[in-house]
């Protein structure tokens, strides 16, 4: 995308805002997103979508809906921070979504930033241009875990500031960029990443070395045991849910591309310290993301030759198709 057509798509969007993240939320979106209408259960199954399913969240409204799911307690669940059509529920939707609200939330905040630079390979982006930035902040409840265990914190020691993460407000968690073709009507996500839980980890490391006896060893390590608890598991799914609902439901494309780990390093310039496997493995697999040879149209042909040089095979990228 280019940095003008990168501008004008930020201003479009909100300074920052609010995501509500619940369990399995992603599970009732992607089904809602995928089946058009009220779809049999036998006929999901034999679907991408199959594995969603035995999800918490979904498994009772298929086991109670009489070989049905509907499309609108779906949807239902999936919005459920907007106000909801209650009377058209079914039972086994109104229950679910009681479930919904009996269960913890977390607040994340929502902010937007633009990532460029002279030298794109440098910056780990797949063609020249720029990429906008979806920054995924932490709940409230962050502020008071950091109270409680170390106090305040210097960011300079948790972030890194070559990295895309916000300087005021609430810290960046984790954040994906994103490169995005209207004209196409397609996407690629080139980079689901968080500095924070990584860099708390590698400072207790280093006290430990440091100082195995230090009050602030123990203090951090309550701190990287309340982040882990908490956020470990559920960050990249909060982000890549928030993402996949900007890129269809508000900028309406139809194709989401997110990198396979060894042609996503190729075309993103990474020789070095690689990044973790499972977010461009167990991660998109999570979401229903296919394995597939097709290219995005805006990398076909500005990167024909490197592409050209990856396993014939293999996967190229994952891909979502709406």
């Amino acid at each position: 995308m280019t940095p003008e057509a990168t501008m004008a798509l930020r201003q479009d969007l909100p300074p920052y805002e609010p995501f509500h993240y619940y369990r399995d939320r992603e599970s009732a979106w992607l089904l809602q997103a995928h089946l058009k209408d009220d779809t049999s259960v036998r006929a999901v199954r034999q679907t991408a979508c199959a594995k969603l399913l035995d999800r918490p969240l979904i498994k009772p409204l298929a086991a109670g809906g009489g070989g049905v799911l509907r499309h609108h307690d779906l949807r239902m669940l999936a919005r459920a921070d907007c106000v909801l059509d209650f009377e058209a529920l079914s039972a086994p939707g109104y229950a679910a979504l009681e479930a919904v609200y009996d269960a913890p939330w977390m607040d994340f905040e929502i902010t937007y930033d633009i990532w460029q630079d002279r030298d794109w390979q440098w910056a780990q982006m797949s063609r020249p241009g720029a990429n906008l930035v979806v920054q995924l902040g932490f709940p409230s409840d962050h502020a008071v875990l950091l109270q409680r265990t170390i106090g305040k914190a210097d960011r300079d020691t948790f972030e890194c500031d070559l990295h895309p993460v916000r300087t005021r407000g609430r810290p960046t968690l984790a954040w994906a960029r994103l490169d995005i073709d209207v004209k196409s009507g397609s996407a690629l996500i080139e980079e689901v990443q968080s500095d924070w839980l990584r860099f708390v980890r590698r400072y207790v490391r280093d006290l430990t070395d440091a100082r195995p006896r230090s009050r602030v060893l123990r203090n951090t390590q309550a701190y990287e045991a309340g982040l882990t608890e908490r956020y470990d598991k559920v960050w990249a799914k909060a982000l890549l849910t928030h993402v996949l609902i900007l890129l269809r439901d508000r900028l309406r494309l139809r194709d989401v591309f997110m990198h396979q780990p060894v042609p996503g390093a190729m075309l993103k310039s990474i020789d070095r310290r690689l990044p973790p496997r499972s977010l461009y493995t167990d991660l998109p697999k999570s979401f229903c993301f296919a394995p597939t040879r097709d290219v995005p149209d805006f990398l076909r042909i500005k990167r024909r030759k490197h592409l050209r040089r990856l396993d014939r095979a293999a996967p190229l990228f994952w891909k979502m198709a709406f």
